[in-house]
């Protein structure tokens, strides 16, 4: 991991350690890997946290300028089969401005990156817009209804939430309190990001048992799911399948507690091990959003 982090940060991988899979990944954004990691400067400490689905090791890692959590999957060969980096910011706190706010707001440089997720419950279509160093709106691109958007930036760049004719609904100011955003219905013209909940949503633990089953027999139901996760399911079903596979019979479940992106918290005990899990539902009771581990 840390030979591969040096050689990202060179701007010269060494491909001979990768999987041909990874070689190729690595190929198509390593321009926007080695901005990452320069940005997060000289590796300082790494520590190991745990293993996650499909095998994967998961580190912590401290950098001089930020965090990251770094996932890696080992071949038997010893090569590298897949690794994963999430920028995590730094100590920035972040929030939410006001829309009253935006011209004043000014994109700092040579910050921290971080990965912030927007997940759009708005009932129509989205558009977001990154402000620049002189305050000017750089257009993002369109989020859909029902639709997640994992957006690269960096801590104390401003982005600006707006609905299809660019009035502003929202400006999120990335940082630690301000990594996930559920841009609700507007109520009185201002968009708000979910609520912790204290108890689950209606329906959910259900829609999670029955998940976990059909996948589990290989006929997940897609129709019960909205397109986006239903693409995910299709792609990832060898995978999870595998997982619950080795997790065995299902036991017993028991609620958590909702993350920031407004989703159900559970731990699902298994005939051979304990998982958390995440699940986020939408309209019509569909599950929008399903995942082991913090992924939402």
């Amino acid at each position: 991991m840390l030979q591969a982090i040096e050689g990202l940060q060179r701007n010269a991988p060494d491909y001979d350690r990768m999987s041909a899979q990874l070689a190729d990944s690595v190929r198509q954004h390593l321009a926007e890997l080695h901005a990452m990691l320069t940005a997060l400067g000289g590796a300082e400490s790494v520590f190991f946290r745990g293993v996650g689905p499909g095998g994967y090791d998961i580190y912590g890692a401290k950098f001089a300028n930020g965090l990251a959590e770094i996932r890696l999957l080992m071949g038997a060969d010893g090569k590298t089969e897949d690794m994963l980096i999430r920028p995590d910011g730094d100590d920035t706190p972040g929030g939410f401005a006001a829309c009253s706010d935006e011209p004043t707001l000014r994109a700092a440089s040579g910050t921290a990156p971080i990965k912030v997720v927007v997940y759009n419950a708005s009932g129509t279509d989205i558009e977001l817009f990154e402000l620049d160093a002189d305050g000017k709106r750089e257009p993002y691109g369109t989020i859909g209804d029902d639709r997640t958007a994992p957006i690269q930036t960096y801590v104390r760049r401003p982005w600006v939430v707006a609905d299809a004719s660019g009035h502003c609904l929202q400006i999120i100011l990335p940082g630690q309190r301000a990594r996930f955003l559920t841009v609700q219905p507007p109520r009185s013209g201002e968009a708000r990001a979910a609520s912790r909940r204290a108890t689950p949503k209606p329906g959910s633990e259900d829609a999670l048992r029955r998940y976990i089953e059909a996948v589990g027999r290989g006929e997940p139901n897609y129709d019960q799911m909205t397109p986006e996760l239903a693409a995910q399911t299709r792609q990832q079903l060898q995978l999870n399948q595998a997982i619950l596979a080795k997790l065995g019979a299902l036991r017993a479940v028991s609620f958590r507690g909702a993350t920031q992106l407004d989703n159900d918290i559970y731990m699902v005990h298994f005939a051979n091990g304990t998982a958390e899990w995440r699940i986020g539902l939408v309209k019509e009771g569909r599950i929008g959003r399903i995942a082991i581990g913090p992924q939402y």
